[in-house]
């Protein structure tokens, strides 16, 4: 499989900034949920280890929607401990927050 790029989604629709250019306060009013919480530990391990046991040349995450730096910082400590762990090719990982 080719480089890989995922975008993840750590914290649903928590964010309660309200900002001026943001669609996604209105987008989640529409919703019967409109917030899934944070991401499960479980679920960040398995979209790490797949991806990077998949990808061949690189693997790109970007965390965005509902305010991704809600998730906290233990989560993307998280993050890090386990791309070390199953990344055993080496591949060149990146980040990205929008």
């Amino acid at each position: 499989m080719p480089a890989i790029s995922v975008l993840i989604k750590p914290s649903s629709g928590m964010c309660n900034m309200h900002c001026d250019y943001c669609f996604y306060c209105d987008e989640a009013q529409k919703r019967l949920q409109k917030s899934y919480g944070f991401m499960s530990e479980e679920t960040l391990k398995n979209v790490i280890r797949k991806t990077i046991l998949r990808a061949e040349g690189a693997v790109a995450y970007a965390f965005q929607g509902g305010e991704p730096t809600l998730a906290g910082l233990d989560f993307y400590r998280q993050c890090i401990r386990l791309e070390r762990k199953y990344n055993t090719k080496n591949i060149p990982v990146s980040h990205a927050f929008q």
